[in-house]
């Protein structure tokens, strides 16, 4: 769970990961993992507490003392929590509905730019994510795309912003049209060795940009 700015407010939830095979777990003492210290279970007067999870959820409002007291608590528990098999979770209620939020967002954001592919330029990129094109029609392809876009927004956007998208689209359209070959990770260029990464293959491009014309109209060509 994502560390808090502010433990004064907002709501916490303690949930059981397997709560038909954890039954009744009891907090109380515990020694820190990190410092060896006893950890005391106390209430906002100070006074000794012990808390029993019956159920499968328990709502914390940090807005009360005793519930953000319990939650500093429990969300070390070097046994329940931290320990190797854990039994409970601890689950920020507002840092997860931000999570959702920017998952969402970004979802958002990527079908729309693959929305905005078309003709060659969505087979193009198609190939840049690994889609297979060859004799495929456009519909076929843009669902693909599409679908790219909904499972994996940030590595569809991070290759859609990519400052080297046109290198990667010339190599991997290339590649798939004859006019570059790609065995045992090494790039070619008809004899001439590119390198042995797409990486390395782009490098070259650039330093041989006095190529790009007649690399393109090869691939323009034989599509």
């Amino acid at each position: 769970m994502a560390k808090r700015k502010e433990e004064t407010e907002g709501t916490v939830e303690i949930r059981m990961i397997n709560p038909k095979r954890t039954g009744t777990v009891t907090v109380r003492d515990y020694t820190d993992i990190e410092t060896g210290e006893l950890r005391e279970f106390k209430d906002r007067n100070g006074n000794p507490r012990v808390k029993k999870y019956t159920k499968a959820l328990t709502v914390l409002d940090l807005s009360r003392d005793d519930d953000r007291l319990e939650y500093k608590h429990v969300k070390d528990h070097p046994l329940y929590v931290l320990g190797a098999d854990p039994i409970l979770r601890i689950v920020d209620v507002t840092v997860e509905a931000e999570n959702r939020i920017s998952e969402r967002e970004a979802a958002l954001d990527a079908l729309i730019e693959a929305k905005s592919l078309r003709g060659d330029k969505l087979y193009n990129f198609a190939r840049v994510l690994g889609i297979a094109t060859y004799n495929l029609k456009e519909t076929i392809v843009k669902d693909k795309v599409y679908d790219y876009a909904q499972r994996t927004p940030v590595e569809f956007l991070a290759a859609f912003n990519d400052p080297n998208r046109t290198f990667k689209e010339i190599l991997h359209t290339g590649k798939t049209l004859g006019v570059f070959t790609h065995k045992n990770k090494v790039w070619k260029y008809r004899e001439v060795l590119l390198g042995a990464s797409i990486d390395e293959a782009i490098l070259w491009l650039k330093d041989n940009d006095d190529m790009l014309p007649s690399i393109r109209k090869e691939i323009s060509s034989a599509k």
